[in-house]
């Protein structure tokens, strides 16, 4: 006889379904946010390395600081064609110092943004969803800030 076994089966997914509900939890819209983690230097995927001063910029634009005192270019993926993509920014100053950064297999891209003089914030993308935020400090070619971010509660469903 079915009915029993379907009824059964009725009786089961009603009773589970509140406990299946609850695991899902939607977030209200103003409680969605972006989580950091610290990120070790070792751990980042990128390289930096000084250069000798007679290396060209990378493209026919420059991306100067705010002041005019540094400059970087870079060499930009063919997103038309697969993956995986690099990305190498070149900075450098009126004395000749040149810094090479290096992001191997990246996904979206690498944003760039002079903060003053002396520091640069970096995004590379890893995918859809996390990034690498990290400060440059050109002058010292040190890592002055690096976490992971995760914006994976604001692309999830909420009330």
């Amino acid at each position: 006889m079915p009915t029993p076994r379907l009824l059964l089966t009725l009786v089961l997914f009603t009773c589970l379904l509140p406990i299946s509900s609850a695991a899902q939890a939607v977030l209200r819209c103003d409680e969605e946010g972006v989580t950091y983690e610290p990120l070790r230097p070792s751990d980042s995927r990128f390289r930096m390395e000084k250069v000798a001063p007679n290396v060209k910029p990378l493209g026919a634009a420059l991306d100067k600081s705010p002041h005019g005192t540094r400059w970087l270019s870079r060499s930009s993926p063919d997103y038309t064609k697969n993956g995986p993509w690099s990305t190498t920014i070149l900075v450098s100053d009126h004395r000749g110092s040149f810094l090479k950064l290096t992001f191997p297999d990246h996904g979206r891209g690498v944003q760039s943004d002079w903060l003053n003089e002396k520091l640069l914030f970096l995004r590379v993308w890893l995918g859809r969803i996390v990034s690498l935020d990290l400060i440059v400090d050109v002058e010292k070619s040190s890592l002055f800030y690096s976490e992971e971010a995760n914006y994976n509660e604001l692309i999830q469903p909420c009330e």
